[in-house]
């Protein structure tokens, strides 16, 4: 009997130092799976923008022209939620990298977004009845508060953690700050 006391409670021990590690490895699961999701909407997004020359009024108007230009809504992992916060374009901003300018074609220096015209197709990227307007839509990022176990463009909190074009050029996003481990349970 003795015996068998001491064995639970060895195993209580290792479980309890293990569930930690899980929790953690779990939890850098969701961010990595967070990650793949928000460029699947930043690309599509830049698809969306080459093919009509304005950025989406919503996520679901890329998911319902053809050919989308996302395969499907994505979820997002950290709050198991359709719900993603929306980064919205400033109509008449000049693109990045560029110079304010009057106009011209895009890609030029001085450029401007174009303005949003009608969705492609009538009732796509209407938005709910009763809700105000959506778009443009140029990038997304998780609702959650809570501090990530890694960096993503040198910020910790996945709510700052925004998927935009620019995103793109950098998909890392810096994922480690120098010298820092990327979270507990790190062997």
């Amino acid at each position: 009997m003795v015996a068998l006391l001491v064995g639970v409670t060895a195993m209580t021990v290792m479980i309890a130092a293990v569930l930690p590690l899980a929790s953690a490895e779990t939890q850098r699961d969701k961010e990595e799976e967070l990650i793949f999701r928000g460029l699947q909407y930043a690309e599509g997004i830049r698809n969306f923008k080459r093919k009509f020359g304005r950025y989406p009024t919503s996520l679901k108007e890329m998911n319902d022209i053809r050919p989308r230009m996302i395969r499907k809504l994505w979820k997002d992992p950290i709050t198991n939620s359709d719900d993603w916060g929306i980064v919205s374009a400033v109509v008449g901003a000049p693109l990045p990298g560029q110079r304010p300018g009057t106009g011209g074609p895009p890609g030029s220096p001085g450029a401007r977004l174009p303005t949003p015209t009608p969705a492609p197709t009538p009732g796509f990227g209407a938005p709910p009845s009763g809700a105000g307007p959506v778009g443009p839509v140029a990038g997304v990022y998780s609702k959650s508060k809570k501090k990530a176990f890694r960096l993503y463009q040198g910020r910790d909190v996945y709510s700052d953690w925004r998927f935009t074009e620019q995103s793109l050029t950098d998909p890392a996003g810096g994922t480690t700050a120098p010298g820092k481990p990327a979270g507990p349970g790190v062997g």
